[in-house]
């Protein structure tokens, strides 16, 4: 269902203020006239059922966001199979189907590996809005502390010092009421065994598994084995390398003979040439045959000048018609090229503008810089001749050939002319990374004449191995088959790990890999921890195998096992809280014991020693007392304390809040055990201490005001919104923002001593991980987080527009 419809449920409607309203038609059609429900309308029910402002089954107060979004993240995206009633049936990585409807977000559960609605706890001040979109459920923020702490925490939180660290007298007095009110109540409570949890429990060492698999076969893969099978009779094709080897020497050639140039369909393998490039918006070879005429005549000319008696001229030399034999021509042209004595450009005057043009062309960039030597021959008419000019490829990089997104000083083109005129030596990720930028402009530029695929053809020119042309690939598609068949530097794998500016939506793609991401990283600096194993169907999107995975909680925070420091401190609060308990009990067994013997024997005259028993029996109940008094404090040390290992999860919920209300939520009391992680996302790069290694708390979290929030997300990008993670193993919060709540953390790469973690939302439809954004985490991470094996990942939401453009 498209952005911002409403569904068509019958009987109801969803006005955009998120309410549900009845139909202005009450009166039901006759049975025979209703029509069997379809699956918007399933859709629309559940929304409606979901989305409805009621508590649900667990006490929750569900709210409904307003913008209904499409759940499908791609046109041409590969659905799963539907059953009748129009669920999708999705199969978990045991075989095991389950059918559910596609209505809302979702998210794959780690305890039984189905899809469930993705509820997502949010902070009071996005729950309050009236502007909510998105299309998953939200709750308010949910922790899970003890009892016995919680009551001690209300009793004890009067007395917290502030932010100068200072405790009324005020508050003092009102913490001291509630210690007499809460006392008794809580030395009960402690005695209780469901209450006396204040031990660490079990700590499990390992983050919760994203348990995804994808069964659907990809449409590329790197091993013929992983290929969907063949018809009856036909034979696998991996679509990786062309059955077409490079060329030697040219198949034809435009040669001088007995006067007249000729076409030799079997050139001698000595014959020296000249490759004569030119751009077809200036002559028209196509249909005009003025053009053909003026461009051989200057051909000629440029060959005789050289010193050579042959030529190479597209038109000419390769296959007439349409078909693999042509294609092979045009894709192997490169290596005509490097083959060349020099190449020539035919122009119709020696205005810049029209070197411009020349230069401005995808299938052109690769003539120039393959051209033999450090310059490019260029022939012009004169008056009743032609003459001949040369231009140095790293001056031409400089007025001829324009990157129009990029400054000077970062053009691609410019580093590639350096290349290859030996002035520069770069590697083969630089090499590639810059070519693909550089093509991917002139692309953008000039798409009306090129399939979406070529920019990978014109690239292969620069690189060994070769692909077989497919029509209908993307420019993606293409690009991933063209480096999983040539490199050993994994551009894919470290292509996942980037993290593009997402304000600058209208940069191309490609244009993107020649320049540092957010992070200030380039492609070379990702060292990558998973493998591309395939093509998927959908654009911009790969097979991953070996990618270790973490699964994200949404719904609230889990009690978090913990090893503390066992302290004296701790000691003597533990023997405050069981001897509390004792002296009440002892103290009420002295009183049955003795009070009928006291009352009805002959010690009754004997006052002196009745008020020794009644003293010791009080003394007993005061003791208890004064350690009841006491107990809030003894809970606090109990379940506080220097935390030395906890179990690990990650947790996030949308919004930000100040450290001071957070940990109280995770821990129940704020004793610093959270901090932020000082280089995990660009917003902790203004907020770092000078000294150490330490991430400060954004001024902007901590004062707690929603309308200093408002205008940090004011200034995202359109459709992101603030979220929070929360790693409970290394204790670490990060702040980051994103279009969707991301339900998984795939670990991909390694850069800078940090780990690479793309967060990924999950497409039920398709059962595909979507990138949503990439943040920076610890390195002992890795350890702690299971490997999975082939997931369906999307780079991005489409790089292809409407209008086709990359």
């Amino acid at each position: 269902m498209a952005e911002n419809d409403v569904p068509s449920k019958p009987g109801a409607a969803i006005e955009p203020s998120g309410q549900s309203l009845s139909s202005q038609n009450t009166e039901k059609p006759a049975w025979w006239k209703r029509r069997a429900p379809t699956i918007e309308d399933h859709r629309a029910k559940n929304r409606a059922h979901e989305f409805n402002g009621k508590r649900g089954f667990n006490g929750h107060w569900f709210h409904r966001p307003v913008e209904q979004k499409s759940t499908a993240p791609f046109d041409n995206a590969a659905m799963l199979e539907s059953d009748e009633k129009g669920r999708y049936i999705y199969r978990n990585q045991f075989g095991q189907k389950y059918h559910k409807h596609d209505d809302v977000a979702t998210y794959l559960s780690p305890t039984n590996y189905v899809p469930k609605r993705l509820v997502v706890q949010a902070t009071n001040y996005v729950c309050n809005t009236k502007l909510q979109t998105g299309d998953w459920r939200r709750t308010h923020i949910q922790g899970n502390v003890p009892t016995v702490l919680k009551i001690a925490e209300w009793a004890l939180r009067p007395s917290d010092p502030d932010k100068e660290g200072k405790a009324s007298l005020l508050g003092r007095v009102h913490s001291g009421f509630r210690i007499l009110a809460v006392g008794l109540p809580l030395q009960i409570l402690l005695c209780l065994p469901t209450t006396d949890s204040w031990e660490g429990g079990e700590i499990n060492d390992n983050y919760s598994n994203f348990p995804g698999y994808h069964w659907k076969w990809p449409k590329y893969a790197t091993n013929p084995l992983d290929m969907r099978p063949a018809p009856a009779g036909q034979e696998i094709v991996t679509h990786n390398q062309s059955s077409k080897r490079r060329l030697l020497r040219p198949r034809q050639l435009i040669i001088l003979k007995d006067g007249k140039w000729v076409l030799d369909p079997n050139p001698s393998r000595t014959t020296s040439y000249l490759f004569i490039s030119y751009a077809n918006m200036h002559f028209d070879t196509d249909h005009s045959e003025t053009g053909r005429r003026m461009v051989e005549d200057m051909a000629a000319f440029a060959a005789i000048k050289a010193g050579k008696q042959a030529y190479w001229l597209d038109y000419r030399c390769r296959a007439p018609e349409a078909g693999p034999e042509l294609d092979a021509d045009v894709y192997r042209m490169c290596d005509v090229i490097r083959g060349a004595y020099q190449v020539v450009v035919m122009l119709k005057g020696d205005a810049l503008r029209l070197k411009q043009d020349w230069g401005s062309r995808m299938w052109t960039l690769p003539e120039g810089l393959l051209a033999t030597g450090q310059n490019v021959y260029f022939c012009t008419p004169e008056e009743d001749s032609f003459k001949i000019t040369t231009m140095n490829k790293v001056e031409m990089s400089g007025s001829i050939w324009e990157d129009t997104e990029v400054d000077d000083e970062d053009s691609p083109t410019r580093l590639l002319a350096e290349h290859f005129t030996g002035v520069l030596t770069l590697s083969r990720l630089e090499i590639l990374s810059n070519a693909i930028a550089a093509l991917g402009d002139r692309a953008y530029k000039n798409y009306h004449s090129h399939t979406r695929g070529d920019i990978a053809y014109a690239l292969m020119g620069l690189l060994h191995y070769r692909i077989e042309k497919e029509p209908n690939d993307t420019a993606f598609q293409a690009l991933a088959r063209l480096s999983l068949a040539n490199d050993s530097d994994r551009l894919i794998e470290r292509m996942v790990c980037l993290f593009p500016d997402p304000s600058k939506p209208e940069v191309s793609a490609f244009m993107q890999l020649a320049q540092p991401d957010m992070y200030q990283a380039h492609l070379w600096d990702i060292d990558p921890l998973c493998q591309v194993v395939g093509v998927g169907d959908e654009d911009n999107t790969v097979m991953l195998d070996g990618c270790k995975a973490v699964h994200i909680r949404w719904k609230n925070f889990p009690r978090v096992a913990t090893v503390r420091h066992y302290g004296m401190k701790k000691l003597l609060a533990e023997l405050f809280v069981r001897s509390g308990a004792w002296w009440f009990l002892f103290g009420i067994n002295l009183t049955i014991t003795y009070a009928p013997f006291i009352t009805f024997s002959g010690f009754a005259s004997q006052s002196s020693l009745i008020l020794a028993l009644e003293l010791l029996l009080g003394s007993f109940f005061v003791v208890g007392l004064l350690l009841s008094f006491i107990g809030p404090y003894s809970v606090r040390r109990l379940y506080g304390g220097r935390v030395l290992e906890s179990t690990p999860n990650l947790i996030a919920f949308e919004g930000v809040l100040p450290l001071r209300k957070l940990e109280p939520i995770v821990f129940g009391n704020n004793s610093g055990r959270l901090s932020y992680e000082p280089s995990s996302t660009p917003f902790s790069l203004p907020f770092r201490d000078p000294s150490e290694r330490i991430g400060l708390e954004p001024t902007w979290i901590s004062s707690g005001n929603p309308a200093d929030v408002k205008e940090v997300e004011a200034a995202l990008p359109k459709g992101q919104r603030l979220f929070t993670l929360v790693d409970t193993g290394s204790l670490n919060v990060s702040v980051f923002a994103a279009e969707n709540p991301p339900t998984v953390a795939l670990l991909c790469g390694r850069e800078g001593g940090m780990l690479r973690a793309v967060l990924c939302s999950w497409r039920f439809r398709n059962d595909c991980l979507v990138r949503e954004t990439v943040i920076r985490m610890p390195s002992a991470v890795l350890e702690a987080a299971a490997a999975r094996s082939w997931l369906k990942v999307s780079l991005g939401k489409g790089a292809v527009t409407e209008e086709g453009k990359v």
